[in-house]
């Protein structure tokens, strides 16, 4: 579909008629000058289905701008099909505005859970000869986590990004909380040297106790009752 004259109401026909396409992995629409934010906007749906095997799109010499970008990243939230997004940075119009918009899609510092849940599955970001010399550094860092087969790049960011763990919101599992908190250092090995994972699982181990004194106290109470009836049964 490249150079085939496509504006934003072609572009939207168009989208509506792919919703339903579920084979659809490459959409080329390089060289369609007419586009805007607001036909980019309208691939959010497309983007954001269920359904969606996107996993290309190509938008060479497109003057989109950030706002372009900011649709782009906004329509990427959730999908997890796309690989390669394709563009030439210095003439898709984008500032350092554009790409705060990017590098929050794939790296949302805000929260641990945000970091979480940012998108872990676009290896690409720019221009068709693969020279990231235009693309910010932080974005670079992260889409290379997400191309490293090695390693969990969501645990990757969040390790990388989060100096310290706020664990309070996980107060609500108690003591369930522990043996995952556990499974998810374990996961982890190779991230970090062992010895700052130890650390850092210590630590959330301690703030965890800390946090919540008296539910750890009344379960070690309960497992002194339960060993002495049982000592006390042995010596009937």
């Amino acid at each position: 579909l490249s150079s085939n004259n496509i504006d934003d109401l072609r572009l939207c026909a168009l989208v509506e008629g792919m919703s339903n396409c579920s084979n659809l992995e490459k959409l080329f629409l390089s060289d369609n000058r007419s586009i805007t934010a607001a036909g980019l906007r309208s691939m959010s749906p497309l983007l954001q289905s269920e359904s969606c095997s996107l996993q290309r799109i190509a938008l060479e010499n497109i003057n989109f701008g950030d706002d372009g970008a900011i649709s782009l990243a906004d329509g990427l939230r959730g999908n997890k099909s796309m690989r390669t997004l394709r563009f030439a940075p210095m003439q898709s119009g984008i500032s350092h505005v554009g790409w705060a918009a990017f590098s929050k899609l794939l790296c949302d510092t805000s929260s641990i859970n945000n970091t979480y849940l940012s998108n872990h599955t676009l290896e690409w970001v720019g221009s068709l000869f693969y020279d990231d010399s235009d693309i910010p550094p932080d974005i670079r860092q992260y889409i290379a986590w997400n191309k490293d087969q090695r390693i969990d790049a969501a645990i990757c960011k969040v390790l990388k990004t989060h100096d310290h763990f706020d664990i309070k919101p996980f107060f609500q599992w108690k003591l369930k909380f522990l043996p995952v908190m556990v499974a998810w250092f374990q996961r982890a090995q190779g991230i970090e040297s062992e010895q700052s994972l130890d650390s850092r699982k210590l630590s959330s181990m301690y703030d965890f106790v800390r946090g919540m004194p008296m539910l750890i106290q009344s379960k070690e109470k309960t497992r002194q009752r339960s060993r002495k009836r049982r000592l006390d049964g042995e010596a009937k």
